[in-house]
């Protein structure tokens, strides 16, 4: 019980290190997840973008919930927000402070989930194939809206017959994880 006692002793003391060893493992845990998924685009014009942008933020939404009920200072926080004024007046300040650190350690695994998705490209190859213009390459200048809209739908699917060698295909890709690793590096610099 003595031992029991000294640990809960020691993270009480330490419970800013703990905090953000915590915030570590769930971003440690996000990139451990994403890189086990395997992503795999439907190929359906309807249904690229809700796929690809639902994989590239909906994970992050669940890890900062995670983030925020894993913190200590949260119900800290609300007890504080709750408490009767009484004798002493609630100050703003503090709530405000707390509030900003605990978002801060929360946003720590979905910034992460978001920087490895974005550096990886898969995600964003997914949902944005559709909307590229098909007249800036070649392969689709001479079909028609539709069909182009159809094929470029399938632009993330390697093992398609009809874009397995096609080097429109390639390019598309190639332009869309381009401006994907732009936008992962940006974010991981204003992050950092």
């Amino acid at each position: 019980m003595d031992r029991f006692r000294m640990i809960f002793q020691y993270f009480q003391s330490n419970s800013e290190s703990v905090m953000n060893g915590i915030c570590g493992l769930l971003a440690l845990a996000s990139v451990k997840i994403y890189t086990c998924l395997d992503f795999s685009c439907p190929c359906l014009p309807r249904y690229n973008m809700a796929y690809g942008l639902g994989i590239m933020f909906v994970p992050p939404i669940a890890l900062f919930l995670c983030g925020l009920i894993l913190n200590r200072q949260s119900l800290v926080m609300l007890e504080e927000w709750r408490r009767p004024q009484g004798h002493r007046r609630k100050d703003l300040a503090v709530i405000r402070y707390m509030c900003f650190s605990i978002m801060q350690r929360a946003m720590v695994a979905p910034a992460v989930w978001i920087v490895v998705t974005l550096l990886d490209g898969k995600c964003l190859i997914c949902a944005f194939s559709g909307s590229v213009d098909p007249k800036k390459f070649a392969g689709f200048a001479n079909a028609t809206l539709a069909q182009a809209q159809e094929m470029l739908s399938r632009v993330p699917c390697k093992e398609d017959e009809l874009m397995r060698n096609s080097t429109s295909r390639r390019a598309v890709s190639r332009y869309l994880r381009c401006w994907s690793q732009v936008g992962g590096c940006q974010l991981s610099l204003m992050a950092g």
